[in-house]
């Protein structure tokens, strides 16, 4: 039990410290992707694809937004998929023919058959991916692009900036988490192996678009991105292409948003295994540091409080760290209990996001085993966004998170 409890200790240990942290050394290590390439040249048609599903509050804004980006319009088409909508969301798109393709899909299949049905239709060279309440920069395009011209690149995340739109500990536990996360994506993409872009912005060559799964659950852009890594492309990120979003207003809503999220990894776990090939050592590290021990944690945990349980028998040294194992998820109890209104007691967030984090994964793998339900999804209520043009927002390089 004392093996197993250590064991259980350092995958933890090393999926949330000693990854991040050996990354840096990795990349100094390693010479990283050149954004610019000789022997390459930049796209010039472009498509951007948004899959809607009653988006009538935040539709308008987004295609006002997307019209707004420095780039030539004969070269950018914008492609709407309606998802079955029942509100507005059609009429709204149709009054922006023919600049935005409207594909009214009546009977509603989920997000992914959407994309496989608006990808045949598009005629860009590069296909962007993103979501209906993620606002972009002007110069979002620009940035994506330029890492294009080296061959070698197969995909490029963009960074995606939260707004704590809620005072919920979850909403304010996941605008900390994802700075972390950008932080983790940025000393990746030096390497060339993002292990999975965020749905909100991030590009691919056409040609290496596969059909996602349909009739289950699944992460599209988890999924569609690590075919490209399979297929032997580097997906690089760019810190200075930016979106922004809103976090969820419902903790509820949040919460259930990330048991769906889980599922849909777990659904599909098969499918990524292959991504720990050997012959490919960074992408295999990045793989099993970066997502599958964290989608294991729930039962690392576990693991790990069992067996500390068992070993206090043997030494009051385990009896000390059970207490503090307690002790910890007593804090995470504390956060829940205090109504989310935890701002005030910011040393509450942590324990209880990282506990309802895990919590949510361990629901999403018992759905994934025990349930088959389909594909589509229910929109979790944001905040309106804010378009950072219309806004006046920009965001500096911030050398300090970007290394440039």
């Amino acid at each position: 039990m004392q093996i197993v409890f250590w064991v259980s200790a350092f995958l933890l240990v090393h999926t949330y410290t000693l990854y991040p942290l050996s990354l840096p050394v990795l990349r100094r290590l390693i010479p990283s992707r050149k954004r610019r390439s000789t022997t390459g040249s930049l796209p010039r048609r472009v498509s951007i694809l948004l899959a809607a599903y009653n988006e009538e509050k935040i539709l308008e804004e987004k295609i006002q937004n997307s019209f707004e980006l420095e780039y030539p319009r004969g070269d950018l088409e914008i492609l709407v998929g309606s998802d079955g909508s029942t509100d507005r969301t059609e009429s709204i798109a149709a009054r922006y023919a023919p600049d935005v393709k409207l594909f009214a899909f009546p009977q509603r299949s989920g997000k992914a058959a959407v994309l496989n049905r608006l990808v045949p239709e598009s005629q860009g060279e590069i296909l962007v991916f993103c979501d209906a309440n993620t606002m972009l920069l002007k110069n979002v395009l620009q940035k994506l692009l330029a890492h294009f011209e080296n061959p070698d690149v197969g995909c490029v995340c963009g960074r995606l900036i939260l707004h704590d739109a809620g005072e919920t500990a979850l909403s304010i536990g996941e605008s900390i988490y994802w700075n972390l996360e950008s932080e983790i994506k940025k000393q990746e993409g030096h390497l060339g192996t993002v292990i999975g872009a965020n749905g909100g912005i991030y590009a691919i060559r056409k040609e290496l678009f596969r059909p996602i799964p349909t009739g289950i659950k699944v992460m599209d852009d988890f999924f569609v991105t690590t075919n490209v890594l399979r297929a032997g492309k580097a997906v690089v990120y760019e810190p200075q292409a930016i979106g922004s979003e809103e976090t969820s207003l419902d903790a509820f809503g949040e919460f259930h948003r990330k048991v769906r999220i889980s599922q849909a990894n777990f659904n599909l776990l098969p499918r990524y295994i292959p991504l720990l090939n050997p012959l490919r050592p960074l992408v295999a590290y990045g793989f099993l540091s970066h997502k599958l021990l964290r989608w294991l944690a729930p039962f690392i945990l576990i693991a790990m409080l069992l067996s500390n349980v068992v070993a206090v028998a043997s030494s009051k040294y385990y009896a000390a760290l059970l207490v503090g194992q307690f002790g910890f998820y007593l804090i995470a109890a504390l956060g829940y209990f205090g109504n989310g209104r935890t701002r005030r007691y910011k040393f509450l967030l942590i324990p209880y996001y990282f506990v309802s984090m895990n919590w949510a994964l361990l629901l999403g793998c018992i759905k994934a085993v025990t349930t088959r339900d389909g594909g589509t999804w229910n929109r979790v209520e944001r905040a309106e966004a804010r378009n950072p043009q219309s806004a006046g927002v920009s965001y500096p390089p911030m050398r300090a998170q970007a290394g440039e």
